[in-house]
């Protein structure tokens, strides 16, 4: 893929103490050739493929390990311990969980989770935001397991706005301890199963004003 080249400031030639037709021809010259490759890249950018040459932030973040629930009815974080992409999308240092930006704007979350169950009863499993440490209103989605020892899914997919420094962290709970976000390593034909998996895209500038959560 090409990439669009950011033409330098013009080296202007210095005039003359007095009129000289080759000095305006150069100074022409040197502002053609900058104008130029300026019109080159707007066009480009303004094209139908434009958007291959923007450099908006992103992050994807996975769980190479299981995440148990060690006691029912409790919030515990969604953790990840690689991350594969982090442009202006990082996890906050110190943390594997809190997911932080640099630049503010409208960010696009798309979570999914390999579900594993060890017990036959009904088991609810509870995922929902928090912002900042503070829980997002009605962000709560809800499952129900009955069987034993399926694999399952669970999956977010969702839109918020974050300021620069600001942070989003998952949080999940269980009324039953025998479920789990399930790891598993690569076993012939396919790769390892990550317990978790977090997508994070920039999608649109911050609002102004910033709405407020229910």
């Amino acid at each position: 893929m090409s990439l669009l080249r950011q033409p330098a400031p013009p080296s202007l030639p210095a005039a003359g103490a007095s009129y000289e037709r080759a000095y305006h021809d150069q100074f022409n010259n040197v502002l053609r050739l900058y104008f130029n490759q300026l019109n080159n890249n707007v066009a480009a950018l303004l094209g139908d493929n434009g958007g291959r040459y923007v450099a908006c932030p992103n992050g994807l973040f996975f769980n190479t390990i299981d995440q148990t629930f060690a006691a029912t009815n409790t919030a515990y974080p969604v953790v990840f311990n690689a991350t594969y992409l982090n442009n202006a999308v990082r996890l906050q240092a110190g943390s594997t969980s809190k997911v932080e930006v640099s630049i503010g704007g409208i960010y696009n979350f798309q979570y999914s989770g390999q579900v594993k169950t060890t017990s036959s009863a009904d088991k609810n499993l509870y995922l929902w935001i928090a912002r900042n440490g503070t829980n997002i209103g009605y962000s709560t989605h809800a499952w129900t397991f009955h069987d034993n020892n399926p694999h399952a899914e669970i999956s977010w997919n969702f839109n918020i706005d974050l300021d620069i420094g600001e942070y989003i962290e998952l949080q999940i709970a269980s009324d039953s301890t025998d479920i789990r976000l399930d790891a598993e390593a690569a076993t012939a034909p396919h790769p390892g199963i990550p317990s978790g998996v977090l997508a994070v895209n920039f999608i649109a500038p911050l609002p102004d004003p910033r709405p407020t959560p229910p």
